[in-house]
């Protein structure tokens, strides 16, 4: 296997660890594979199983997140910006992507007021499409913190238990 590249991704509100991901990437985009591209989707669920397991009910899952991600990716490299591995850092002596704490939004409940991202010190969310929230930085949550939560009227963000 060599030594491939770790990703944690957050993936059907669950973390997911990924191996090889940088690389598939780097592969997808010296091919000329763009974000718009038909047959990315499948490409990218390929790539990720050569060295990962996918369950099959969580396809759709892994590859709307994989879309994302590699858009974010592709965006970095045209727009001249080397690809950056993301640290996370640490906390109490343990790699932060190892704490399983991080906010889950329940897109049924969400109303889309963007309160959470208001009070969020660490860019956490970001509103989608369809005017919710989503998480999109799981990792950058501050252990312990639940301003979030705090802000949701509808209830619309769990917080691990402490």
């Amino acid at each position: 296997m060599g030594n491939l590249s770790y990703r944690m991704i957050y993936i059907g509100g669950a973390p997911a660890g990924l191996l090889g991901v940088d690389e598939l990437f780097n592969v997808l985009f010296e091919a000329g594979m763009t974000p718009g591209d038909e047959n990315l989707g499948e490409k990218l669920i390929k790539g990720v199983k050569k060295h990962n397991f996918v369950p099959k009910p969580a396809i759709k899952d892994y590859q709307d997140v994989l879309l994302r991600e590699y858009l974010k990716y592709y965006h970095a490299r045209t727009g001249g910006e080397a690809p950056v591995t993301r640290d996370y850092g640490q906390w109490e002596g343990y790699p932060r992507e190892h704490i399983p704490w991080f906010p889950t939004v329940s897109e049924e409940l969400c109303n889309g007021c963007g309160k959470c991202i208001e009070v969020c010190p660490k860019d956490v969310f970001q509103p989608m499409e369809n005017g919710k929230v989503m998480v999109i930085e799981p990792f950058l949550c501050i252990v312990g913190c639940c301003f979030c939560k705090s802000a949701c009227d509808p209830k619309a963000i769990l917080m691990p238990q402490r």
